[in-house]
């Protein structure tokens, strides 16, 4: 019986996937998908059934990147980080598409992690170009939660000197923008609008992605540039999104010479991101104003 209900819930997917690439937006230049926080749960730290799940829909959509916002493995324990970042890396191999990623704070959590996370993936920000698109990907969680440091900065404002692309897209794990992410201090949120949202709105930046708190949304505008959030790829999912109604989903994002596009991805529906916005109003209230410290 779980098997039927399975293989009915992936052919309905099949259906919608079909109708969707007959209606899709015509002339897309580039199609990539943005996932998060797509770690097992503490008792079952190499099960990752649920990301293996969703990586068979991503590669039924074909698209042309994927990025993993963070939260890879459970972490958060030394002696089992490593057999952990082994099985994580078996699964990611099911990827078809070129495959990016940014640590999260289950990642990487004090000094010795940050040195084993260096160790298998050499860095923990970059940036690339691809078809004539500019991706950057941040580490903010270089210290506290949402930290960027003055030498990370430096590189990015180098990176962003010479906006030659057609425009941009930038992604962290930490939100600092939503009063609902915790621990997160007033100095960091201050910084990034200070230093960080000025130089993306003169780099053609269109959109900022994080995930971390296990939820869509709500989305956010700051001088036009468009933050998501985007965290629901994993087991855990925040209660009060799920109260609203709230599942497992991640983004597929499709860019044209008019702009681009988000459409959220369930386990058998993909739907607008303006119908997945479920929590805009309930957290309203919630969200960072530069020059008011209100934490």
């Amino acid at each position: 019986m779980v098997y039927y209900r399975y293989k009915m819930r992936k052919l309905i997917f099949l259906l919608i996937l079909s109708f969707w690439f007959c209606s899709a937006v015509s002339g897309a230049n580039l199609r990539f998908v943005v996932i998060s926080d797509t770690n097992p749960e503490f008792g079952s730290q190499k099960d990752f059934s649920l990301f293996r799940k969703e990586i068979l829909q991503i590669n039924e959509l074909k698209p042309d990147l994927v990025i993993n916002l963070g939260d890879l493995i459970y972490g958060y324990g030394l002696r089992s980080t490593r057999p952990q970042w082994e099985r994580y890396l078996e699964v990611v191999a099911e990827i078809r598409a070129p495959y990016f990623q940014i640590p999260g704070n289950h990642d990487i959590f004090n000094n010795k992690s940050r040195q084993i996370y260096l160790e298998v993936f050499k860095k923990t920000y970059t940036s690339f170009d691809y078809k004539n698109h500019h991706f950057v990907l941040l580490d903010n969680l270089e210290g506290d939660w949402g930290e960027i440091t003055p030498e990370q900065l430096a590189w990015l404002e180098k990176d962003l000197s010479d906006p030659k692309w057609a425009a941009a897209f930038v992604f962290i794990h930490i939100p600092v923008w939503d009063l609902k992410a915790r621990n997160v201090k007033t100095e960091w949120r201050e910084f990034w609008f200070e230093k960080i949202h000025p130089l993306l709105l003169k780099s053609k930046v269109r959109a900022v992605f994080a995930g971390h708190t296990h939820r869509f949304g709500p989305t956010r505008i700051y001088d036009g540039l468009i933050y998501y959030i985007a965290g629901g790829g994993g087991p855990r999912l925040h209660p009060l999104y799920l109260k609203h109604g709230g599942t497992n989903f991640f983004l597929l994002v499709e860019v044209t010479d008019n702009g681009f596009q988000v459409k959220v991805v369930t386990e058998n529906r993909i739907i607008s991101e303006q119908e997945a916005d479920i929590l805009r109003e309930v957290l309203a209230p919630y969200y960072f104003q530069p020059g008011n410290r209100r934490d």
